[in-house]
């Protein structure tokens, strides 16, 4: 692996930690819940919509739902890597074709196709 991969590796670490702390300094993991963290996100969600919409640059935009979502996975005592983990076990095997620029899954219920129209 790069030098590039391993200090990314370890500043999405240390970020990740800086982020936790903030969270709980600012009592936004005792004195928020679940429900009002996702209304965030989903309010950045819709800032990272706008952005993309208009070509502009959405970094800020997925960093803040990143920091939503840390505070979500904090207050369940989960980690990211978890969480990751159980979504590409998830997808890893999982075939379909695109559609109008989006994954559709195999078992979603789409006309039939030839095997050529699925991605492996």
């Amino acid at each position: 692996m790069t030098p590039q991969y391993w200090q990314e590796n370890g500043d999405l670490v240390m970020y990740t930690e800086k982020i936790k702390q903030w969270h709980h300094d600012r009592n936004l993991i005792a004195g928020s819940d679940d429900k009002s963290q996702f209304a965030k996100l989903i309010q950045e969600a819709g800032e990272l919509s706008d952005n993309i919409c208009k070509g502009r640059d959405v970094r800020d935009d997925i960093g803040d739902m990143m920091v939503v979502l840390i505070n979500i996975a904090e207050r369940n005592k989960l980690t990211l890597t978890e969480c990751l983990e159980v979504a590409y076990n998830d997808i890893k095997d999982r075939r379909g074709r695109m559609v109008d620029g989006v994954f559709v899954k195999e078992s979603d219920d789409l006309p039939p196709l030839s095997r050529e129209d699925f991605i492996e």
